[in-house]
């Protein structure tokens, strides 16, 4: 039940984890309009985004239900 719940949470933290990195990567400096790869910021493009996802799945795993 754990690892499905964990999964749940973290397909749930896809789009606002793409968000937030996209934030991350207009705060940082990140250039929106170039085509450019060399203008391209693997941290907040990557980094921020799998560790919210990574961090919804382990907060899933961890999170104990009471039932009846």
């Amino acid at each position: 039940m754990s690892m499905t719940r964990g999964l749940v949470f973290a397909l749930v933290s896809v789009l606002p984890a793409m968000i937030l990195g996209l934030v991350a990567y207009i705060i940082f400096g990140g250039i929106t309009s170039s085509p450019s790869s060399s203008d391209f910021m693997y941290g907040p493009c990557y980094g921020v985004p799998f560790s919210i996802i990574l961090l919804a799945f382990i907060y899933g795993l961890r999170v104990q239900v009471e039932m009846e």
